[in-house]
């Protein structure tokens, strides 16, 4: 073999350094010395290559045949060469490897196309003729197989000139996709994500046009490699090529739907719930649990469930230090100050003493909530998290009820404290008519500012008919107008 042979047939495996001679010409000289090129680290007929990560596989020199055992055991090693020849008749003249993925003791291996980038676990399935006729299902499973190899196997051979177009191309549509649908996006690489693996491989479609030797390099394989198999497990998933745009707009409206994220508890556990959340929780619990559906909700890739768990918890600790606990605080001293007046009575004084428990509670409860949410940001915390409240007793609905209990008690020791004020303002209505009946005004005045606040902030969001709802209450026949 000369030295021209040498570097056509070989330069995938030793990379080999170019001189000038003493007459100006190049000259070829000895192959650069890799593990691959080590005599004594595989077995004769074999060569051994090292993946990016650090981790070994061996291919036969002559029959094309990939293995991952460890195969300078004897044993293993029998049992490959016997492997070798029995397949390599079958194969021989053809550039289809063999892959003994599951153990060169099985009998079952996956058959490697790499002029069609295809994989399959039948050989006579990947000749062209029957590619040729295969269902779009079977071609998507391929080549997701194919990628899967190389991402594994990236070594011993350059990476297929089409990969890095495929996987630009596929990226761009997902960017395209992330601008377009926002969060509802289910790609499988998040915007972020899109962006920094186009800085990476855009330049390697440059290398291709340049007939660098760039795409040669195990680490570039080894991305391209894991991009596609996603891509291809995605668009498995998404029935690629299969589906009218109609068809495909109803099933991904589906899919942003999501599943139902915890089962419906049975009618009187429903109806329990809904008394204390909208009677003696005062609606909250809705947006707490609302909150929690969206902190769960998971759209096709980690990144995005991670964002709406720390934009959960964030949002959760900003409101329960910003406002429970300051308010909470504050509600503590001003019940205390109303104890420490001598004539107030039994009324005025109980309504006190709830008013300062409510208060109290609201923020050990807040603090705690602060502490354990702040502990715990990291997702296989929130995994646990989500399992936990979906599993329990009163399911999500009974643990928003939990994530609740600061402003719930906070506004019961609000409303107690009123009703400890109004006590002790009735308590002399006889003694001094004229100020109590003042101070009796001035309360129902910021009763109803404070009932019309309530009503209209917590409607302002909904979508209101243009009639007033008072208007519902009475009988006589309201005329429809005309457009």
């Amino acid at each position: 073999m000369t030295a021209s042979d040498l570097l056509v047939h070989g330069s995938h495996l030793w990379p080999h350094v170019i001189e000038l001679g003493a007459d100006g010409k190049q000259v070829y000289a000895a192959p650069y010395i890799t593990l691959s090129s080590l005599r004594s680290v595989a077995p004769d007929g074999w060569n051994l290559f090292v993946h990016p990560r650090g981790s070994m596989y061996f291919r036969h020199k002559t029959c094309q045949v990939v293995v991952d055992e460890d195969i300078r055991l004897p044993t293993l090693l029998a049992s490959a060469e016997a492997f070798c020849a029995l397949h390599a008749p079958v194969r021989s003249g053809s550039e289809i490897e063999a892959y003994m993925a599951a153990g060169v003791e099985a009998s079952v291996c996956l058959f490697i196309n790499h002029h069609q980038c295809m994989a399959s676990f039948d050989y006579h399935k990947l000749s062209h003729s029957a590619l040729m006729n295969i269902s779009v299902d079977v071609f998507l499973r391929y080549r997701r197989l194919y990628w899967n190899f190389v991402l594994n196997h990236p070594s011993h051979r350059p990476c297929h000139s089409r990969g890095p177009q495929e996987a630009i191309d596929a990226l761009r549509s997902y960017l395209h996709d992330h601008l377009i649908y926002g969060r509802r996006n289910i790609a499988p690489f998040s915007q972020p994500e899109c962006q920094q693996l186009l800085e990476i491989l855009q330049p390697l479609e440059i290398y291709r046009l340049q007939d660098s030797a760039e795409l040669s390099q195990p680490s570039v394989s080894c991305l391209v490699g894991w991009v596609l198999k996603d891509v291809y497990s995605y668009r498995s998933g998404l029935r690629y090529g299969q589906l009218t745009w109609p068809e495909l707009r109803s099933y991904l409206r589906t899919m942003h739907e999501g599943p139902g994220f915890a089962k419906e508890p049975p009618l009187i556990t429903a109806i329990f719930l809904r008394l204390i959340i909208n009677g003696l929780c005062f609606g909250i619990p809705s947006t707490y649990l609302a909150h929690v559906k969206k902190a769960s909700e998971f759209r096709g890739h980690l990144v995005g469930l991670r964002k709406s768990w720390e934009d959960y918890t964030r949002q959760l600790v900003q409101e329960y230090s910003d406002f429970v606990l300051v308010v909470s605080t504050v509600y503590s001293t001003s019940t205390v100050s109303l104890l420490s007046i001598g004539d107030i009575q039994v009324v005025a004084q109980s309504a006190t003493l709830l008013s300062a428990f409510a208060a109290l509670g609201s923020t050990t409860v807040g603090v705690f909530f602060v502490w354990r949410h702040q502990r715990n940001t990291q997702m296989p915390s929130s995994f646990t998290y989500l399992h936990n409240a979906r599993t329990s007793a009163l399911g999500l609905s009974g643990h928003a009820i939990i994530l609740s209990l600061p402003p719930v008690l906070l506004v019961w020791s609000i409303i107690t404290f009123a009703v400890a004020v109004l006590a002790y303002t009735l308590q002399n209505l006889i003694e001094v008519p004229a100020s109590s009946w003042v101070v009796i005004c001035g309360f129902v005045m910021v009763v109803v500012a404070i009932i019309v606040g309530v009503y209209t902030f917590s409607t302002i969001w909904t979508w209101q008919g243009q009639e007033p709802w008072w208007r519902y209450l009475c009988c006589w026949p309201r005329h429809r107008r005309k457009i």
